[in-house]
């Protein structure tokens, strides 16, 4: 299984086996973890493992998940750290599922004061993950998401491929399944938005951006499997421009 496949039959675990992983696996991921992509290379990061075998260092919050391991990521605190982080955090877990092993986003919990004390940057997220006690794998029909129509607008008629990117980047995982994507999608490029927040999910608003870098690792693992060359930029006639339900992202050209 490569990474694109993954991203078809990944499943967000939530119940885990509290077994200690092998160390030459875990030896392999913390390679893996050196060496993912940025989508923002001057933006610095730190990964942090955490055992909660020997001992228990849980996050709190009434969305934590309790797993054998841990990985935090921390990040200087520049334009779009948040869609960086959640871009690295995801190609983290597209290869734990090639590994055999469960994850799931820890995205509205924290860790302990002890914990945040030690790592070197802004704390961003944390992916709880180990050996999963039930099935790892789905079909990608079985996932839970909103329908095409309601994410998505086609401008111009797209070829296969980029329909295949799109539906890659619709199945990426979000906090509390809330899915703020929305595409807006021509020939040679794909403006993207995230859904703004009312009432209690204005705490999201954060969230929401680091949800966009989880759905941007979908969508450019899928466009290098289809040999599809993009770029990203931000525009300024959109990003200063208002939107009633949405706020602009960024924009992908393709070719």
């Amino acid at each position: 299984m490569n990474m694109f496949e993954a991203i078809f039959s990944r499943k967000s675990t939530r119940h885990f086996i509290h077994d200690k992983i092998e160390w030459d696996v875990l030896d392999d991921i913390l390679k893996f973890v050196n060496e993912i992509p940025k989508l923002i290379d001057d933006i610095a990061v730190e990964f942090k493992l955490v055992s909660n075998i020997e001992k228990k260092q849980g996050f709190h919050g009434p969305f934590s998940v309790k797993a054998p391991y841990y990985f935090c990521i921390s990040s200087e605190k520049k334009d779009n750290y948040l869609l960086n982080a959640g871009y690295m955090m995801q190609q983290l877990s597209l290869y734990l599922t090639r590994k055999g092993l469960g994850s799931c986003y820890v995205g509205l919990a924290s860790p302990g004061r002890g914990l945040k004390s030690t790592m070197k940057y802004e704390y961003v997220i944390a992916l709880a993950f180990g050996k999963p006690a039930k099935p790892l794998l789905r079909n990608s029909h079985e996932a839970k998401r909103l329908p095409e129509k309601d994410t998505v607008v086609y401008k111009e008629d797209v070829n296969a491929d980029i329909r295949q990117i799109i539906t890659a980047a619709r199945l990426s995982p979000s906090g509390l399944n809330n899915q703020p994507w929305r595409f807006v999608v021509y020939k040679n490029r794909i403006h993207i938005f995230t859904r703004k927040n009312v009432l209690l999910y204005k705490m999201m608003d954060n969230n929401n951006l680091i949800d966009i870098g989880v759905m941007m690792a979908h969508f450019l693992i899928a466009a290098e499997e289809l040999w599809i060359d993009v770029s990203i930029s931000q525009l300024e006639s959109l990003k200063n421009k208002p939107f009633q339900n949405n706020q602009y992202v960024l924009t992908v050209t393709i070719g």
